[in-house]
């Protein structure tokens, strides 16, 4: 069963996440938001290569590794990290759960911010 929560509880445990970040991530993190979301469009869930049902997170936008090869992108809308809450909550049985697969889907969403690799993500993931 499904462990759900009220969407400022899941906001709350996102932020959470965000302040625990290691510093290398968070001291460099800029022009970037993480959003809420309950499911992912069917568009953004075929993008991803992913079903509808099984996609947490999605990256939308230009990786920081890509911003500092082209000598930044001032004036740019934010990056945004999109969490999808009833995707995760669907995974989940406990507390503690959700707030493990918020941790890894933030964590693997910032990897693609940062243009890390899915090898390099998983290094992140399992600290």
């Amino acid at each position: 069963m499904a462990y759900i929560v009220k969407e400022a509880d899941f906001r709350a445990m996102a932020a959470h996440v965000l302040d625990s970040l290691p510093d290398e991530f968070r001291n460099r993190m800029a022009n970037v938001v993480v959003v809420v979301e309950d499911y992912p469009s069917e568009d953004d869930a075929e993008s991803a290569g992913v079903p509808r049902e099984g996609l947490f997170g999605l990256f939308h936008g230009i990786s920081r590794f890509e911003q500092e090869w082209c000598g930044g992108a001032t004036g740019q809308l934010p990056e945004r990290i999109v969490l999808y809450k009833r995707n995760i909550e669907s995974a989940c049985f406990t507390k503690e759960d959700l707030l493990e697969e918020i941790r890894l889907t933030v964590l693997h969403e910032i990897g693609h911010y940062f243009g890390l690799s899915e090898e390099d993500m998983e290094k992140y993931e399992k600290g």
